[in-house]
């Protein structure tokens, strides 16, 4: 796998500290960005780390897949190594705690990727949405994780409506589980998981996560593959008009 600068591996203590780091593209979830998050997972597992902290360089956490990509064949296959579902999937399944430290607006699959993650601490300028459905593609991993956090309702709202989220929201919801002062994000999301990886047991830990996966079980191969269940001329249709920087039309295909 060739190596990437898009994710950055810190070993912090006992934590490992990921930063998506390409602030050019507000962090989009770009190929060089998936591998490098594989990159950085096997690094934390090599290191011995006991939990891992997903932050973000820059003003946005993350502004969702890489549009570039999602037109030039991501719809209808991937590579495993660059699938932001098999990532999310991988990161959701670690036997260890994981925490998103978002200090800015996390979109579409950065919202997915905030799912993932066990815990959240946002800064009181982060806001999150679900801009999928008006580009004519499905938030195919919130599908599966959003319900769980939110309810069917709320999440079906969030989807539909496509609305912003503000930071204090987000926490009513129980998307995130603190919010703090812009600027202390991962700092405090460090805090947060060093006070629980220094007074719990690695086992134990391990079977929380793992009980609550088997009372609550996602059907992965249905997020891997929900995609392909959008038409392609819909999802061409709303990729082109967000490059084209116009509004999409898809009245022909209500006819």
């Amino acid at each position: 796998m060739k190596p990437t600068d898009k994710v950055l591996f810190e070993l912090r203590g006992h934590t490992a500290l990921l930063t998506l780091n390409d602030p050019g593209r507000r962090n989009a979830l770009s190929r060089d960005i998936v591998r490098g998050f594989f990159q950085g997972l096997d690094r934390s597992l090599e290191a011995r780390a006991r939990a891992i902290v997903v932050a973000a360089n820059g003003p946005a956490f993350c502004a969702g897949a890489n549009i570039d990509d999602l037109r030039d064949g991501w719809m209808e296959g991937k590579d495993p190594s660059e699938d932001p579902a098999l990532m999310f999937k991988r990161l959701s399944e670690l036997d260890r705690p994981v925490i998103a430290a978002i200090q800015g607006p996390a979109l579409g699959g950065g919202m997915e990727l905030v799912l993932a993650c066990d815990l959240a601490v946002a800064s009181d300028a982060a806001w999150f949405a679900m801009p999928e459905l008006g580009h004519g593609v499905i938030p195919n991993t919130a599908l599966a994780l959003l319900p769980r956090v939110v309810g069917q309702r709320r999440a079906l709202d969030l989807i539909l409506s496509r609305r912003r989220i503000p930071a204090a929201e987000a926490l009513s919801l129980g998307l995130v589980n603190r919010l703090v002062s812009s600027g202390g994000v991962a700092e405090e999301a460090l805090e947060l998981v060093r006070a629980v990886v220094e007074t719990s047991p690695p086992g134990a830990l391990a079977a929380v996560k793992a009980n609550l996966r088997a009372h609550a079980p996602i059907a992965w191969d249905r997020v891997l593959s929900s995609p392909k269940d959008v038409p392609k001329s819909e999802w061409q249709e709303g990729l082109d008009a967000f490059t084209e920087r116009r509004a999409a039309s898809f009245e022909r295909f209500w006819n």
